[in-house]
């Protein structure tokens, strides 16, 4: 293993003392012992390494037949990104459109955790408000594939899925620690370690802990993650791995500024009018056993049982409205949505993979993996649903008050438990003809069983089975080694809410289906130097909810939306130690046939764009070591205009971020940097809570940090 002294920062690069795989430098896993790397960039590409988010059949980027990008975990984390959506947000048309609390993510113009799902390990968490995992100092990668994904993990995913692979017990020891300060009151500490115990047993654990003072009132906010992993190998074809991660949130209790005659109001940007009281707290618990078993060279077997617990609480007033001057009385804020309510959820799975290899003669050879998902979630709900408490408080200085209780139906009990026991089977397969083309191919079923047992109303209790059956097939070109044409059609299944969430009105509808056709091409040229991909795609999906016309006030499932867009990527290192990434799509989002009912009144949205999708994005990055351990890096991010509203009423203004960094590896094996984001202290909206609240972005902020590893 060779050592590399520039990172990609921003998909750039930044100096840094570590070692990494070949696979990070453009080259394969095989090549690790067999080269010496003369490639000091990283790209987010990463072309010719294995991902596990695209499929199961241990292809490289190269071969599959999908847009896909791994995200190095170093790199992430010496770019400063504090969060997988930050971090997620550099790849490719992705957009980070998370509010107050939990992930949220834009890709090929869908939005949501059910659109744009987010893996742990290749394994689904079925929450309706994810939270996990809280820090990406966790993760050795993160794989970003964007289109439909239902095939691999479920019913939803229409538009694309984040794969967290966590670290894992290594082959060598390695340690590794982090520190760092920075505006509003910011501080972080990080460390891990990892390796063998003996030749049996390996080892890796990390823990990190962040806190901020926040920009707003009252915005203080905590994150404490604890990862460990066991690893024994009783023979050389068995390995048995034993993990455990936890994670406790305390997010600022801050739902966006309230717009003044569907105005921002800088003014008042950094005013929190939650109640004094307000309080979010969110717990997770992720463990696994995995069984890895290679009894031949053709041969593997994969079985991972697992069990989460996620444990949520809200206790916030969580909208706040302006209400215009009427006679006396002068212009206020009016709080409202005054909400308890405690998510207590259990989950517990296996899934089981085998795969086979096997040469069928005539060139071809064939890899068929087989498998089964099983899990059972318990979901209670205990909320004070039903407090219709407001309170008008003054827009400037505002007295708040504390939180406002109801009794009666509106006091806080359990409200309904929701339990699932899913099931199902999928296969893939790949067929390479030659060594420059090849035929893949994956099938799912997948059989939800949900049953509501309501604590208010019995009438609302039922069971519902929305089970869907998705498939994908692809073929792959490679006119060289180094570059592949591709082409793929891949369905999915969209669930019409979260499935842990489920009400009565919502098991009586089909699920949403979609389909994807997609083409594109790879190439990886100059030794490694450079990476360019190039990827068009047209997206449908149906059995949308839609008003009835005859009764506005009832829903149907008729509706229709699509899109359609082009994306490109493109890594340089022309000379050693200086780098330049780019990404950018273009994407024209629509929907075909939407209706919705505003006051009892029916109103047509086709040809408008769905809500929170940015028709353009772009990401540039570069990095630059001028002098013998120093680095200077940065980047820009573009997101265009956004819709907050489905008639395209509400528009969301666009927004370039800047970021710029300098590191100075001062001995060996530790170095000090300084990052500055949003280096032009633009006011921007991130996402939006409701349709009166905008969720804004982080001003300028610097952070200083210490990094090391031996």
């Amino acid at each position: 293993m060779s050592t590399i002294k520039t990172f990609c920062l921003f998909a750039g690069c930044i100096f840094a003392p570590f070692h990494l795989p070949a696979a990070h430098a453009g080259g394969t896993d095989a090549d690790a012992d067999m080269q010496t790397i003369t490639v000091t960039g990283v790209s987010d590409m990463q072309l010719r390494k294995t991902n596990e988010g695209a499929g199961r059949l241990g292809l490289t980027v190269l071969e599959t037949p999908a847009s896909v990008e791994i995200l190095d975990g170093d790199a992430i984390r010496l770019r400063g990104d504090l969060t997988i959506q930050d971090a997620a947000a550099r790849a490719t048309g992705i957009v980070n459109t998370s509010g107050v609390f939990g992930f949220g993510l834009s890709a090929r113009g869908f939005t949501g955790t059910n659109s744009v799902m987010t893996l742990y390990d290749g394994m689904r968490m079925y929450n309706n408000t994810l939270t996990f995992p809280a820090d990406p100092w966790m993760a050795e990668s993160v794989e970003v594939l964007r289109g439909p994904a239902s095939v691999l993990y479920g019913e939803g995913a229409i538009g694309g899925a984040v794969n967290v692979v966590r670290k894992q017990p290594g082959d060598t020891l390695q340690h590794s620690f982090r520190a760092g300060v920075g505006s509003f009151g910011f501080w972080n500490i990080a460390g891990g370690s990892g390796g063998p115990l003996n030749d049996m047993i390996g080892y890796r654990v990390d823990a990190s802990y962040r806190r901020s003072d926040g920009w707003m009132t009252r915005g203080d906010s905590s994150a404490i993650a604890l990862s460990g992993a066991l690893r024994v190998r009783p023979t050389e074809t068995l390995a048995i791995t034993v993990s455990e991660d936890f994670s406790r949130q305390k997010p600022r209790v801050w739902f966006g500024v309230p717009l003044i005659d569907n105005r921002l109001d800088r003014s008042i940007r950094k005013t929190n009018y939650n109640v004094t009281d307000a309080d979010l707290r969110f717990r997770d618990n992720w463990t696994q056993v995995k069984f890895e078993w290679e009894p031949s060279e053709t041969i593997s077997v994969r079985s991972t049982f697992y069990h989460l617990t996620a444990n949520k609480y809200w206790h916030n007033s969580e909208n706040a409205t302006y209400v215009a001057a009427t006679g006396t009385t002068p212009a206020g804020i009016r709080q409202s949505s005054f909400l308890e309510l405690y998510h207590i959820q259990k989950q517990t799975g296996n899934r089981t993979t085998a795969a086979f290899s096997n040469d069928l003669g005539g060139g071809v050879e064939n890899r068929l993996v087989i498998g089964a998902d099983y899990n059972r979630i318990s979901y209670k709900n205990v909320s004070n649903s039903g407090n219709n408490a407001t309170r008008l408080v003054s827009i400037v200085n505002p007295i708040v008050g504390a939180f406002i209780d109801q009794t009666g139906n509106a006091a806080t009990k359990t409200r309904y438990i929701n339990r699932i026991r899913q099931y199902a089977i999928f296969a893939e397969n790949r067929l390479a003809f030659s060594d420059s083309l090849s035929v893949i191919g994956g099938i799912r079923y997948d059989r939800p069983e949900i049953t509501k047992d309501d604590y208010v109303n019995r009438a609302n209790n039922f069971t519902a089975t929305p089970d869907a059956v998705t498939y994908r097939v692809g073929a792959v070109f490679n006119p060289t080694p180094d570059m592949s044409l591709y082409a793929s059609y891949a369905t999915a299944a969209d669930p019409v809410g979260a499935l842990v969430s489920t009400s009565l009105a919502q098991s009586a509808f089909d699920l949403s289906t979609g389909d994807q056709w997609e083409g594109g091409v790879k190439h990886v040229f100059w030794d490694g130097k450079g990476q360019w991909t190039f990827a068009a795609y047209t997206i449908t999906k149906k059995r949308l909810l839609s008003s009835d016309p005859l009764i506005p006030t009832v829903q149907i499932q008729v509706g229709q939306q699509s899109s359609k867009g082009i994306e490109a990527s493109f890594f340089l290192e022309p000379v050693k130690g200086f780098s330049i990434n780019l990404n950018g799509s273009l994407l024209k989002a629509r929907y075909d046939d939407f209706a919705e009912s505003v006051g009892g009144v029916r109103f047509q949205r086709a040809g408008n764009r769905p809500a929170n999708v940015a028709a353009r994005t772009a990401n540039a990055f570069a990095s630059w070591e001028f002098a013998d351990g120093w680095v200077i890096d940065g980047g820009l991010s573009y997101v265009g205009s956004r819709f907050q509203d489905a008639a395209n009423m509400r528009r969301l203004p666009s927004y370039t971020l800047t970021d710029l960094g300098l590191r100075w590896a001062f001995m060996d094996g530790v170095s000090a940097g300084v990052r500055v984001r949003n280096l032009f202290d633009e006011v921007y909206p991130r996402a939006t809570y409701g349709t009166t609240q905008w969720v804004l972005g982080d001003p300028r902020n610097v952070e200083f940090t210490i990094n090391a590893a031996f």
